[in-house]
């Protein structure tokens, strides 16, 4: 492969994806089986709007992490592009530039049809994607991260999904959207339990270098633990029965629990935030499967 490719696929980050089209195909799916609407059109851009998001955000963080020193050699997770010069700096720029116009331009048709609702979504989105890494207050050198996890990835992209395709405002979708929202917030865990180190030297304030190793561990597990009782409230509020199914979805990663319960701290933690993200997935998708039956 093309070596500049496989630096832009590397800077992309494609096992953190899941975490945008997981809440897309969840909130389509509840859309689906509330109401009976489907518009294959209004998903797929969508789902190219979640992706493109994602990218961008990735690519937001490689660059300001890069430039403003928090990325180094001695790193527990993959290489950035832009701190090790595989890309120039002023490229990645342009390059999560270009993935956020291409979210707006997908989402005109969104915009169209959804109103000054997704409008103002769509806005609130492009600004936490930036400033989560970028701007004067990055949310992720705040101990905000997983809280930028749970809202974005969680209500906002499950509701947000929702309403395109119901238009209609209904809060017990906000709340089956906090499932995916807590994975996503136990991914940014495992993110900084792993680096909790090298944030430490930085200066760079996380949840883990707030409270330390012990209770890191014990957050994201605690963030996975929750994330299995909200199909509950899809049972028990709203009658769907076989997305309760969604619960078992945690057991096969146990053992990627244990590691984040009890191994060192090293590179191999780059599996478990891979294994979480895998989780994300499975869990929407079971979720999304069950309140279809």
């Amino acid at each position: 492969m093309n070596n500049k490719l496989s630096a832009w696929i590397q800077a992309s980050r494609p096992k953190t994806l899941p975490a945008a089209c997981g809440p897309v195909i969840l909130g389509s799916a509840l859309a689906y089986e509330m109401g009976g609407n489907f518009s294959p059109l209004t998903f797929i851009l969508t789902l190219l709007a979640a992706v493109s998001m994602q990218i961008g955000t990735n690519l937001v963080n490689d660059y300001y992490d890069a430039v403003r020193g928090i990325d180094s050699e001695k790193r527990l997770g993959p290489t950035r592009v832009t701190q090790a010069g595989l890309i120039p700096a002023p490229v990645v720029k342009r390059g999560f530039i270009l993935c956020f116009l291409f979210a707006v331009v997908v989402s005109i048709y969104l915009m169209y049809i959804g109103g000054s609702t997704i409008i103002i979504m769509g806005i609130l989105c492009i600004l936490a994607a930036y400033g989560y890494t970028g701007g004067p207050f990055p949310f992720s050198h705040y101990a905000l991260g997983e809280l930028f996890a749970l809202i974005f990835f969680g209500p906002v992209a499950v509701w947000g999904t929702y309403y395109l395709q119901y238009k209609e405002f209904n809060l017990d979708i906000i709340i089956l959207g906090l499932g995916p929202g807590l994975i996503s917030a136990a991914i940014m865990s495992v993110n900084n339990l792993r680096d909790i180190e090298s944030d430490s030297k930085t200066q760079k304030v996380t949840i883990a270098t707030l409270v330390g190793e012990k209770f890191a561990r014990a957050f994201t597990l605690s963030l996975v633990l929750l994330s299995t009782f909200i199909p509950y409230y899809a049972y028990l509020k709203l009658n769907l029965s076989w997305s309760i199914l969604a619960t078992i979805t945690c057991y096969p990663f146990f053992l990627t629990w244990k590691q984040i319960a009890k191994a060192p701290i090293d590179s191999k933690l780059n599996l478990a935030l891979a294994n979480t993200g895998k989780y994300l997935f499975l869990y929407c998708a079971i979720f999304s499967l069950g309140a279809l039956l």
